[in-house]
Parts: structure tokens; C-alpha cells; sequence
């Protein structure tokens, strides 16, 4: 059975690009539209966006940094570093988009990470048109307070907590998307 992820219309996404600041309310009514399509349509048609939960994990004055490494199945974020965690929402999830969403987004986490999470924090959208696997994506930010014991899946990220002030040290390695989680990652701690 062809892997079907949770997608929506490039065409009915006006939004400036970057760090799209909202609130969460607004963000999810855009998945109300959303649909399922096969990942392997989907991947390279620009005419999609794929719906991804990107959370970045916070553990006092610590975020958890991943580097994916070549055994991750998407080779165009090999060897970079990442701040976000999160992956495709797929019609396993639930029928429903929205309910797909939370529940995708609860699996990811789940999968990938060995931690409890005690509070999420909607910052916004990412919407980064640079580089071609980031037009065919379009991410959800959020920032989790968390208590992180590590990644579950060993071999597909290197990991370490990286205090806050030293983030900015990895930058230049980062996947665009985490240089974009990081302003909003400043501005969530300036509102806390």
C-alpha cells in the first residue's frame, strides 16, 4: 500500500514567506482543506504543500539539536542539523485533516523521541520557498516544553542538548527551516 500524507493547494496559500506569525486557531482552519495525496506525487509537485508539525523541544535552558544522518530516507536534509522534530501526517492518522494533524503529529514525537511532553506552544507556519524540497512542504512550528531522555531512533539522528546561547554556533550547518524555527524560538522565549 503507497504511503498517502496530508497535503494542501499551493494555490490557496497566500502567505509571505518565512516565519509566518498566527495564531493556532487560523492555522488549523487552512487544514480544513487539506487532503491526501501519494507521498510520491507529492514530493516533487509544486503544486502541493505537505503538511508537517515541526517541534522544537525545549528543556529549561536546553534545546534538543538532531543531526540527520544518511539513513534518513529524505536525502536532501542529510548531515544537517535540525531543531525541529515532527514528519508527514498520513491518512493512517485519521480520515479527518485536523484530527490527522494532532494525532500525526503526537506519532512523530512519539517515534522519534524519548521524552514527555508537558506543554505545546504554537508559534506559526513556516513557509520557506528557497530550495526545492521546501516548496513542496509547508511546516507547523510549535515549541514544547519538555523533559528529553533522547531519540528513539538512534540510527537516523545524531542528538545532544544544546544550551540556548551556544544554538547560534550550529547555525551555519542548520536546514533552513531550523534557521527560521530559531526566530521564532527568540520570540516565544521573549513572551515567556
Amino acid at each position: 500500500m503507497k504511503e498517502e500524507v496530508l497535503v494542501l493547494r499551493s494555490e490557496d496559500l497566500d502567505l509571505p514567506e518565512g516565519l509566518v506569525m498566527m495564531e493556532e486557531p487560523e492555522a488549523i482552519s487552512l487544514l480544513r482543506g487539506g487532503f491526501f495525496l501519494e507521498r510520491s506525487l507529492a514530493e516533487f509537485d509544486e503544486r502541493y504543500r505537505q503538511v508537517i508539525p515541526y517541534v522544537v523541544l525545549l528543556e529549561k535552558d536546553r534545546v534538543l539539536l538532531v543531526k540527520r544522518t544518511t539513513k534518513q530516507t529524505e536525502k536532501r536534509l542529510h548531515n544537517l542539523y535540525s531543531i525541529g522534530i515532527g514528519g508527514h501526517i498520513r491518512r493512517e492518522d485519521a480520515e479527518d485533516p485536523v484530527e490527522a494533524f494532532r494525532n500525526g503529529m503526537m506519532r512523530e514525537l512519539n517515534e522519534e523521541v524519548d521524552a514527555d511532553i508537558l506543554k505545546l506552544h504554537f508559534i506559526g507556519l513556516i513557509n520557506d520557498l528557497s530550495k526545492p524540497v521546501s516548496r513542496v512542504h509547508l511546516g507547523y512550528l510549535y515549541v514544547a516544553d519538555a523533559i528529553v531522555r533522547g531519540m528513539k531512533e538512534r540510527d537516523l539522528f545524531e542528538w545532544k542538548m544544546v544550551k540556548l546561547e551556544e544554538l547560534e554556533e550550529y547555525e551555519e550547518g542548520m536546514e533552513n527551516w531550523s534557521k527560521i524555527a530559531m526566530d521564532g524560538l527568540k520570540f516565544h522565549l521573549s513572551q515567556s
